[in-house]
């Protein structure tokens, strides 16, 4: 009985199963033949676990390259997330490598099972079981074979989510707190929806999160005095833009998914591209202003501020886009409330599919977000003024 509430049809079941098969074969191809920063993150919690400083990059680097054979850049992250990999550091590289894969498809589950939690949008058929599949492809491969956190992000951006929908809100201010282990992808988005809180009088979250953040901070300087010293570092801003070797000398240079490398492809450089990056800047704070103050949906906030996050921050890269899942669904969710924009949601998925294929490095992915900031204009759903359909997380129930 309990098996006809996701399985009305074969074909429900039929894609059910395909998406199993079709998720955990590309979670083996990318832990196959990926593997790039789990490396950086092992190393960093050897380091600590030793009682060294993980983001000094000369403690840093033997670590790195005892383990993997190979040199990569420094470590970045808060130290309440080298507390979570130091507990992988705990078993040799290989196995705690694929305890870092099967804890990233597991988060991934959780992420796509939330996403249909908080956003009742195919809540049962095989059409929600299409869109895993689809989500799958799009974000989370890549994110698997890279090692990175993308995933476990998107995790903690559903769980302030889930929190606010509980009205939990100590628990939702420790996830604020937890979110900015990555403060390039999370801060701007904690700012954004934390104004929309105060403003709306829903300060209780806010506080919880800056008290967490404090005591997370605290402890951090009692288990590692002086960390922060070493981000100051040059080789921390270097190793943003090249690649290390074991001295510290830069290598090759990086590109990131963002809008001055996306310009830089078509040959905008310089002036004319600030200039553009500075007006799209400007754009995009009097539209989030205007959401922060008009809008009364939580939900609408966060996934706006991520889109609008990816659209201007000035480092990130195709593994950060997991966050992104949010505001695709949403968007979508948003469409099938149009009726007569369906073609355009069909064609928006389309064209979103289509940007990884489209040129030779991940700088092209920034495709993605002029999709989807086009996708959001068509659709109506970040408009400033009203909520043109209703916020899940009040007015439709729980799935």
């Amino acid at each position: 009985m309990y098996l006809n509430k996701y399985f009305t049809t074969r074909v429900d079941f039929l894609t059910f199963s395909f998406f199993i098969v079709i998720s955990i074969a590309l979670a083996m191809v990318a832990y196959i033949f990926g593997g790039i920063d789990f490396g950086v993150y092992y190393a960093a919690g050897k380091v600590f676990l030793h009682g060294g400083n993980p983001y000094d990059y000369s403690q840093l680097i033997g670590e790195i390259v005892s383990s993997t054979g190979d040199t990569n850049n420094p470590y970045y992250y808060a130290p309440w997330f080298t507390w979570v990999l130091s507990l992988f550091s705990l078993f040799p590289y290989e196995i705690a490598r694929l305890l870092w894969a099967l804890f990233n498809y597991g988060v991934w589950m959780l992420c796509l099972f939330n996403l249909t939690k908080l956003i009742p949008w195919h809540s049962v058929g095989w059409k929600r079981w299409g869109m895993y599949i689809y989500l799958t492809f799009v974000f989370a491969w890549s994110t698997w074979g890279s090692e990175q956190v993308g995933i476990l992000i998107l995790f903690i951006f559903t769980s302030v989510l889930l929190s606010y929908q509980n009205k939990q809100w100590l628990i939702m201010g420790l996830w604020i707190a937890i979110l900015l282990f990555k403060p390039n992808i999370t801060a701007i988005p904690i700012v954004i929806f934390s104004c929309w809180l105060l403003l709306h009088g829903n300060w209780k979250p806010v506080v919880s999160g800056g008290v967490w953040f404090i005591v997370l901070f605290l402890i951090s300087l009692v288990l590692s005095p002086g960390w922060y010293a070493e981000l100051l570092q040059p080789d921390k801003i270097t190793g943003l833009s090249y690649t290390l070797d074991e001295s510290g000398r830069t290598q090759i240079e990086r590109f990131t998914t963002t809008l001055i490398d996306w310009l830089s492809i078509y040959g905008i450089v310089g002036d004319w591209a600030y200039t553009i990056y500075g007006i799209a800047a400007v754009v995009g704070v009097i539209w989030l202003g205007q959401l922060i103050y008009y809008s009364q949906s939580l939900l609408k906030m966060i996934s706006a501020s991520i889109l609008i996050n990816f659209a201007l921050v000035p480092y990130a890269l195709f593994y950060d886009y997991p966050s992104l899942s949010l505001t695709l669904f949403y968007i979508n969710y948003g469409f099938a409330k149009r009726q007569h924009l369906v073609w355009f949601q069909r064609l928006m998925n389309i064209c979103i599919v289509v940007c990884l294929f489209i040129g030779d490095d991940i700088r092209y992915r920034y495709w993605m977000v002029v999709v989807l900031i086009i996708s959001s204009m068509i659709n109506g759903g970040f408009s400033k003024k009203t909520d043109i359909y209703p916020d899940p997380l009040i007015d439709e129930p729980k799935q």
